[in-house]
């Protein structure tokens, strides 16, 4: 069986859980599964199906970013347990137990504590969870590779590992303070807590690497600036994604819909870069044509220049050829500018192509005017600007140009064949549709689309 042949067969599955509302609970089981190796699968699964859901999120990251009340946080948000490793450390010295004195030298030299104390001591707990079936936040491991192993051997999989990130100066500073704090006597040179500070800050960078090389694509990086709160929604949005695990995974299929101008290919390009996703531009479709040169090239140059849409036979084609790729099925796709007509939707099902997600960005036709009169588009990247917000990079500056398209006249066109066939469209899409205002900052709708996304995604933590 070839990768196409795979690939076909792998759609054929999702279809058919998609179309069934069981895709979750699939990919949840063999996932399950894969990690437990039951002895006997059935029972195993069974008893799955009749207990809540599992769930294990890791948090990690430098100190200075106010981590374990974030993990707090979360964990009353999700409720779930909370298992925070600095604080089993502090109830090991607390006790003066065996791995009291290594862990008071481990902080009182600035360096980590030894993995096998770290795992001696927190495994237990884990382990208890995992018997129990409970769902938990672990805060402060892995911090290391070792540790990242050790869990996996364990079967101890996360289903998202949320990295804080802090600024550098912070870091160290906070670092400085808890350095000085752990030592017996105050340290009669600064410089002392300075290097250590600077060691402490390389060994973070240094581990860290080792983790996020373990979990691959299970790991997400999230700036801690702000208050608890707004980093906790910050990680939670996080915890709730999708991801990219070697599990199965339905990968999100979005299409953006809305007048010219409205912003569809700004949302395009931030989202495909956000999750991942392949961006399926129609207007970028229409201008390779162009650009080879082709006799259909030449007829949709023709055509797009009065403002006239093209013809329904020709772009459908060229966007179910490119749906097909193998990385539009791999990754799941965002479709900028189509379906425009209740003809395209209908060889959208013909071919059965579902969208998970349809936005409208709706705006009024004076902000629709102002944007396309003042944008330019730069002929290499595909981006758009506009002439009140252009880069200071005059190379970029002198490539852009100005589609016969945008004109005033070709624009009024686009405007009138878009209100034309909008009402049939939200129609079609009404299960899967989401209306936006377009003179929304750009980054709210950013963050709406992604909402909107992210919270189609089952995550019962109880």
């Amino acid at each position: 069986m070839d990768l196409k042949q795979k690939l076909e067969y792998q759609q054929g599955i999702e279809d058919y859980l998609e179309s069934n509302d069981v895709y979750e609970l699939f990919e949840y089981l063999l996932k399950e599964l894969l990690v437990d190796k039951p002895e006997d699968p059935i029972d195993f699964l069974i008893h799955k199906l009749e207990n809540p859901r599992r769930r294990r999120l890791f948090l990690v990251g430098g100190i200075g970013n106010s981590r374990r009340m974030i993990a707090r946080d979360l964990a009353s948000r999700f409720r779930v347990e909370a298992v925070n490793v600095y604080d089993l450390l502090k109830n090991e010295v607390k006790k003066a137990g065996k791995h009291a004195e290594g862990i008071l030298t481990a902080w009182r030299s600035g360096i980590y504590v030894p993995d096998d104390i770290i795992l001696e001591i927190l495994m237990p707990v884990l382990e208890g969870l995992e018997k129990q079936g409970k769902s938990y936040i672990l805060n402060g491991c892995p911090r290391t590779r070792v540790q990242s192993l050790a869990l996996q051997r364990a079967g101890i999989i996360p289903d998202r590992i949320g990295i804080l990130t802090t600024d550098e100066n912070a870091y160290k500073e906070k670092f400085r303070q808890n350095f000085i704090e752990s030592q017996e006597q105050k340290p009669s040179d600064e410089s002392i807590a300075e290097l250590a500070s600077q060691r402490a800050i390389e060994e973070l960078s240094y581990n860290l690497n080792g983790v996020k090389d373990v979990y691959k694509n299970q790991w997400h990086e999230i700036e801690s600036t702000g208050t608890v709160d707004k980093v906790a929604d910050k990680v939670a949005r996080i915890f709730l994604m999708k991801g990219r695990s070697n599990a199965p995974r339905r990968p999100p299929k979005v299409i953006l819909l809305g007048p010219p101008g409205s912003g569809k290919s700004t949302q395009a390009q931030n989202l495909s870069v956000r999750y991942g996703l392949t961006l399926v531009s129609t207007s970028q479709l229409l201008r390779d044509q162009i650009n080879r040169k082709s006799e259909i090239g030449k007829n949709i140059a023709a055509i797009m220049s009065t403002g006239d849409m093209v013809p329904d036979f020709i772009i459908t084609e060229l966007v179910r050829n490119r749906l097909q790729e193998t990385d539009c099925k791999m990754n799941g796709w965002i479709l900028d500018g189509f379906p425009k007509t209740v003809e395209q939707v209908r060889s959208l099902k013909e071919f059965k192509i579902q969208p998970s997600h349809v936005f409208f960005l709706e705006s009024s036709d004076a902000l629709i005017y102002e944007r396309i009169e003042q944008r330019r588009l730069d002929p290499v990247t595909g981006k758009y600007y506009s002439v009140a917000a252009l880069p200071d990079d005059q190379n970029l500056r002198d490539r852009l140009v100005i589609l016969e398209e945008d004109s005033h006249e070709a624009a009024r066109k686009r405007l009138q064949n878009y209100k034309e066939h909008s009402t049939k469209l939200h129609a079609e899409f009404a299960k899967v549709g989401m209306n936006i205002k377009a003179e929304l900052d750009e980054n709210l709708i950013s963050e709406m689309i992604g909402d909107a996304i992210e919270n189609s995604i089952p995550h019962e933590f109880d």
